[in-house]
Protein backbone atom coordinates (compact mmCIF):
# COMPACT_ATOMS: atom_id res chain seq x y z
CA UNK A 1 0.00 0.00 0.00
CA UNK A 2 1.20 3.25 -0.79
CA UNK A 3 1.35 7.06 0.76
CA UNK A 4 -1.51 8.04 -1.13
CA UNK A 5 -3.34 5.03 -0.23
CA UNK A 6 -2.88 5.19 3.23
CA UNK A 7 -3.02 8.40 3.39
CA UNK A 8 -6.84 8.29 1.93
CA UNK A 9 -7.56 5.41 4.12
CA UNK A 10 -7.23 7.49 7.42
CA UNK A 11 -9.16 9.96 5.85
CA UNK A 12 -11.71 7.70 4.88
CA UNK A 13 -11.65 6.62 8.85
CA UNK A 14 -12.01 9.90 10.27
CA UNK A 15 -14.65 10.63 8.09
CA UNK A 16 -16.53 7.48 9.12
CA UNK A 17 -15.90 7.88 12.75
CA UNK A 18 -18.11 11.80 12.39
CA UNK A 19 -20.62 9.74 10.42
CA UNK A 20 -21.17 6.70 12.76
CA UNK A 21 -21.37 8.84 15.57
CA UNK A 22 -23.78 11.16 14.32
CA UNK A 23 -26.17 8.46 13.04
CA UNK A 24 -25.09 5.29 14.06
CA UNK A 25 -24.23 2.10 11.98
CA UNK A 26 -27.65 1.64 10.92
CA UNK A 27 -28.02 5.37 9.16
CA UNK A 28 -24.78 6.05 8.45
CA UNK A 29 -24.09 6.18 4.61
CA UNK A 30 -21.23 5.18 2.61
CA UNK A 31 -21.95 8.12 0.37
CA UNK A 32 -21.61 10.63 2.97
CA UNK A 33 -18.45 9.59 4.09
CA UNK A 34 -17.23 9.18 0.86
CA UNK A 35 -18.81 12.77 0.03
CA UNK A 36 -16.49 14.12 3.52
CA UNK A 37 -13.32 12.48 2.11
CA UNK A 38 -13.86 13.61 -1.27
CA UNK A 39 -14.12 10.99 -3.20
CA UNK A 40 -16.58 9.04 -5.18
CA UNK A 41 -18.09 6.17 -3.37
CA UNK A 42 -17.13 3.84 -5.90
CA UNK A 43 -13.33 5.24 -4.99
CA UNK A 44 -14.40 4.27 -1.65
CA UNK A 45 -14.89 0.57 -2.17
CA UNK A 46 -12.48 0.18 -3.47
CA UNK A 47 -10.74 0.95 0.18
CA UNK A 48 -13.54 -1.18 1.74
CA UNK A 49 -15.77 -3.67 0.61
CA UNK A 50 -18.81 -2.36 2.56
CA UNK A 51 -19.85 0.11 5.37
CA UNK A 52 -19.43 -3.25 8.05
CA UNK A 53 -15.86 -3.18 7.28
CA UNK A 54 -15.13 0.29 7.56
CA UNK A 55 -17.01 0.01 10.79
CA UNK A 56 -14.41 -2.47 11.88
CA UNK A 57 -11.68 -0.89 11.11
CA UNK A 58 -12.95 2.07 13.45
CA UNK A 59 -13.37 -0.30 16.07
CA UNK A 60 -11.07 -3.23 16.25
CA UNK A 61 -8.33 -1.21 17.82
CA UNK A 62 -11.22 -0.81 20.75
CA UNK A 63 -12.03 -4.40 20.21
CA UNK A 64 -7.93 -5.81 20.67
CA UNK A 65 -7.36 -3.54 23.78
CA UNK A 66 -10.39 -4.83 25.53
CA UNK A 67 -9.04 -8.83 24.69
CA UNK A 68 -5.67 -7.66 25.87
CA UNK A 69 -7.35 -6.19 29.17
CA UNK A 70 -9.00 -9.62 30.04
CA UNK A 71 -6.43 -11.65 29.20
CA UNK A 72 -4.01 -9.08 31.56
CA UNK A 73 -6.15 -8.60 34.47
CA UNK A 74 -6.96 -12.56 34.75
CA UNK A 75 -3.40 -13.07 35.52
CA UNK A 76 -2.44 -10.07 37.39
CA UNK A 77 -5.77 -10.38 39.88
CA UNK A 78 -4.98 -14.13 40.15
CA UNK A 79 -1.26 -13.55 40.24
CA UNK A 80 -1.74 -11.14 43.43
CA UNK A 81 -4.10 -13.69 45.07
CA UNK A 82 -1.26 -16.47 44.63
CA UNK A 83 1.13 -14.22 45.90
CA UNK A 84 -0.27 -12.38 48.56
CA UNK A 85 -3.85 -13.44 49.50
CA UNK A 86 -7.22 -12.94 49.12
CA UNK A 87 -7.67 -10.20 50.79
CA UNK A 88 -4.50 -8.34 48.93
CA UNK A 89 -6.84 -9.05 45.67
CA UNK A 90 -10.01 -7.79 46.65
CA UNK A 91 -8.01 -4.89 47.94
CA UNK A 92 -6.69 -3.99 44.69
CA UNK A 93 -8.14 -0.67 43.40
CA UNK A 94 -6.20 -0.73 40.09
CA UNK A 95 -9.32 -2.32 37.85
CA UNK A 96 -10.96 0.55 37.55
CA UNK A 97 -8.27 2.76 36.65
CA UNK A 98 -6.88 0.62 34.06
CA UNK A 99 -10.48 0.52 32.17
CA UNK A 100 -10.83 4.07 32.13
CA UNK A 101 -7.35 4.65 31.10
CA UNK A 102 -7.91 1.96 28.48
CA UNK A 103 -11.25 3.70 26.83
CA UNK A 104 -9.54 7.55 27.23
CA UNK A 105 -6.82 6.43 24.65
CA UNK A 106 -9.17 6.11 21.96
CA UNK A 107 -13.18 7.51 22.92
CA UNK A 108 -14.28 7.54 20.24
CA UNK A 109 -14.14 3.97 18.91
CA UNK A 110 -15.30 2.66 22.76
CA UNK A 111 -18.13 5.24 22.17
CA UNK A 112 -18.80 3.69 18.55
CA UNK A 113 -18.25 -0.01 19.91
CA UNK A 114 -20.57 -0.08 23.09
CA UNK A 115 -23.27 2.80 21.89
CA UNK A 116 -23.28 3.27 18.18
CA UNK A 117 -23.00 -0.62 17.24
CA UNK A 118 -26.45 -1.82 17.03
CA UNK A 119 -26.37 -3.65 13.13
CA UNK A 120 -22.79 -5.04 13.29
CA UNK A 121 -21.05 -8.24 14.65
CA UNK A 122 -20.60 -6.08 17.95
CA UNK A 123 -23.73 -5.04 18.84
CA UNK A 124 -23.77 -7.58 21.44
CA UNK A 125 -19.85 -7.02 22.46
CA UNK A 126 -20.57 -6.31 26.27
CA UNK A 127 -21.84 -9.60 26.26
CA UNK A 128 -18.43 -10.94 24.66
CA UNK A 129 -16.72 -9.23 27.98
CA UNK A 130 -18.55 -10.06 30.82
CA UNK A 131 -18.72 -13.92 29.27
CA UNK A 132 -14.89 -13.34 29.16
CA UNK A 133 -15.00 -12.29 32.93
CA UNK A 134 -17.35 -15.01 33.77
CA UNK A 135 -15.68 -17.55 32.44
CA UNK A 136 -12.10 -16.77 34.20
CA UNK A 137 -14.17 -15.77 37.58
CA UNK A 138 -15.20 -19.13 37.52
CA UNK A 139 -11.96 -21.08 36.67
CA UNK A 140 -10.03 -19.40 39.42
CA UNK A 141 -13.06 -20.07 41.84
CA UNK A 142 -12.31 -24.12 40.54
CA UNK A 143 -8.79 -23.70 41.43
CA UNK A 144 -9.78 -22.29 45.30
CA UNK A 145 -11.86 -25.12 45.40
CA UNK A 146 -9.36 -27.53 44.21
CA UNK A 147 -7.06 -26.14 47.26
CA UNK A 148 -9.58 -26.74 49.67
CA UNK A 149 -11.13 -23.12 50.39
CA UNK A 150 -14.29 -22.58 50.53
CA UNK A 151 -16.42 -20.77 48.12
CA UNK A 152 -20.14 -20.40 47.12
CA UNK A 153 -21.86 -22.79 44.93
CA UNK A 154 -23.17 -19.63 42.46
CA UNK A 155 -25.80 -19.42 40.05
CA UNK A 156 -24.25 -19.02 36.53
CA UNK A 157 -26.99 -16.78 35.21
CA UNK A 158 -27.60 -15.04 38.45
CA UNK A 159 -23.62 -14.47 37.78
CA UNK A 160 -23.97 -13.21 34.57
CA UNK A 161 -26.79 -10.54 35.52
CA UNK A 162 -24.46 -8.73 38.29
CA UNK A 163 -21.50 -8.94 35.81
CA UNK A 164 -23.35 -6.88 33.55
CA UNK A 165 -25.06 -4.53 35.80
CA UNK A 166 -21.37 -3.76 36.89
CA UNK A 167 -20.05 -3.23 33.34
CA UNK A 168 -23.20 -1.22 32.07
CA UNK A 169 -22.59 1.00 35.08
CA UNK A 170 -19.01 1.59 34.27
CA UNK A 171 -19.91 2.33 30.94
CA UNK A 172 -21.90 5.16 31.47
CA UNK A 173 -19.36 7.13 31.63
CA UNK A 174 -19.44 6.52 27.78
CA UNK A 175 -22.83 7.05 27.06
CA UNK A 176 -22.53 10.25 28.96
CA UNK A 177 -19.24 11.87 27.44
CA UNK A 178 -17.74 12.04 31.28
CA UNK A 179 -14.65 13.72 31.44
CA UNK A 180 -11.73 11.48 32.15
CA UNK A 181 -11.44 13.01 35.90
CA UNK A 182 -14.88 11.73 35.85
CA UNK A 183 -14.80 8.51 34.58
CA UNK A 184 -11.89 8.20 36.90
CA UNK A 185 -13.88 8.73 40.23
CA UNK A 186 -17.52 7.29 39.27
CA UNK A 187 -15.66 3.78 37.48
CA UNK A 188 -13.81 3.75 41.09
CA UNK A 189 -17.09 4.39 42.87
CA UNK A 190 -19.27 1.68 40.81
CA UNK A 191 -16.05 -0.32 41.79
CA UNK A 192 -16.27 0.16 45.37
CA UNK A 193 -19.99 -0.76 45.21
CA UNK A 194 -19.98 -3.81 43.62
CA UNK A 195 -16.48 -5.51 45.30
CA UNK A 196 -18.26 -5.61 48.65
CA UNK A 197 -21.40 -7.17 47.21
CA UNK A 198 -19.13 -9.45 45.28
CA UNK A 199 -16.90 -10.73 48.17
CA UNK A 200 -20.46 -12.12 49.86
CA UNK A 201 -21.85 -13.54 46.82
CA UNK A 202 -18.99 -15.68 45.88
CA UNK A 203 -17.89 -16.76 49.66
CA UNK A 204 -14.02 -15.94 49.50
Amino acid sequence: MNNTDTSTREKILAAATKEFMQKGFVDASMRQIAGKVGITATALYRHYKDKEAIFDAVVSPAVQAWENLCRAEEVRQTGTAREAGLDAMWGDNDQARRIVELIYKDFDAHKLLFCKSEGTKYEDYLHEVVTKVQTATLKFMKELEDKGILVNQVDEKEMHLILSAQYTAMLEMVNHDFSYEEALHYCGTVNTFFKEGWRKFLGF
